[in-house]
């Protein structure tokens, strides 16, 4: 049906609010219901709505978008100033789910380069979905809310790395790694240069445009180029327009329109890019021993986060509340995850099977540690404000 998708975002939107409103009733985050709705209306239950290529567009908007959002929440001067540590808590975060993930897949199958894709799979966080759980909690702007976006974003480029070797497994040479990381150094070259740049834009802007009219529709436009750039370097888009945010969120008029900009996502958007998610479940159908090896592997993929960016956190000084807190936020898994089984099962490193197994294991990380998530700051009242 040349219409179907018009029946498709409906129904997504009208499933999701439903959804929402059940998961929020009995205090649950309002990530779950979204999706809890992508499955239940997807090819895994009642098989009503299946991804498509508009759907899969709308999707990757609302992840820039929601990725956009958390820059403007983000201060750069806090940003620059805890780098150092990120980057420390990112490292450490990808090196113990890397050999966990490898060691524990050897309950499944004996063969190192399926071992090797079984750990380096679940290095990737996705914070996306974090994001939007602290949004909701409103803790985006707390210190362990910003130390998850910056350390997600050094672990996106790590991230990339790994997809890199994946891709080019079998045909690896020194010159591919330094290709890609020469691009990596153009996109951030780029990036702060624009940034500086369009910060005066936005300034003179901000001057003339008394009632913030048209800032809305430049941010948004600066987001997707930004976002653009950064795909076309092998960079993540979600990089990109977060880096957009910090440098409109930074000026006193871009922090007055995000109000604009955030109805819109909640309303379209965020529901079709987390209910998208769930429509990526195609199959339950498995024996008990790969069920079991799920299970474990799922507590596995979140657990090797908690422990390896947990001690990070606590190498640069937070306390023990805050580590887990940022453990248990960077263990969302998604695009890149997706994209490397993907691109691993095409080159055939991997089976069907071996990538339905990566595809639930996703699926049910995202689900499970937004409700951990929720529980750990409900547990211990964490005074904001402070730098650790």
């Amino acid at each position: 049906m040349e219409y179907k998708y018009l029946l498709d975002i409906g129904l997504i939107i009208l499933v999701v609010k439903i959804f929402t409103i059940i998961t929020q009733k009995i205090k649950m985050p309002k990530v779950l219901g979204g999706l809890i709705a992508g499955i239940v209306l997807g090819p895994a239950m009642l098989n009503i709505v299946q991804n498509s290529t508009i759907l899969e567009a709308l999707s990757k908007f609302g992840i820039i978008l929601i990725m956009f959002l958390a820059g403007m929440e983000t201060s750069i001067k806090k940003f620059m100033a805890n780098s150092n540590k990120y980057i420390v808590i990112a490292v450490i975060g990808v090196i113990v789910p890397l050999i966990l993930g490898t060691l524990f897949s050897l309950i499944y199958v004996q063969d190192l380069k399926t071992n090797l894709f079984f750990g380096a799979v679940i290095t990737a966080t996705s914070v996306s979905i974090t994001v939007e759980a602290l949004i909701e909690m409103k803790k985006i702007k707390s210190s362990v809310g910003l130390t998850i976006l910056g350390a997600g974003v050094v672990d996106d480029v790590i991230g990339i790395i790994f997809l890199t070797i994946i891709m080019n497994s079998g045909n690896l040479h020194i010159s591919t790694f330094i290709f890609m990381i020469l691009k990596i150094i153009l996109f951030f070259g780029i990036a702060t240069i624009s940034g500086l740049l369009l910060f005066k834009v936005f300034e003179k802007i901000e001057r003339k445009d008394v009632k913030t009219e048209q800032m809305p529709t430049y941010s948004i436009a600066f987001a997707l180029i930004l976002a653009y750039i950064a795909e076309r370097l092998g960079v993540s888009g979600i990089i990109g327009a977060y880096i957009a945010g910090l440098v409109i969120g930074n000026t006193e008029k871009g922090r007055k329109v995000k109000g604009k900009i955030d109805l819109v996502v909640h309303m379209i958007f965020s529901p079709i890019f987390f209910a998208s998610v769930g429509l990526n479940l195609t199959t339950l159908n498995f024996s008990r021993p790969v069920w079991i090896f799920i299970i474990i592997f799922t507590a596995v993929t979140i657990l090797s986060k908690v422990i390896g960016n947990g001690l990070g956190a606590k190498l640069c000084g937070y306390s023990n509340d805050k580590a887990i807190q940022i453990g248990i936020g960077m263990a969302t898994r998604g695009e890149v995850a997706l994209i490397m089984a993907n691109e691993a099962k095409k080159l055939e490193l991997i089976n069907e099977e071996a990538f339905s197994i990566v595809l639930i294991t996703i699926l049910l990380v995202t689900l499970i540690t937004p409700i951990l998530l929720h529980y750990s700051f409900e547990k211990k009242n964490i005074v904001e404000g402070e730098n650790v």
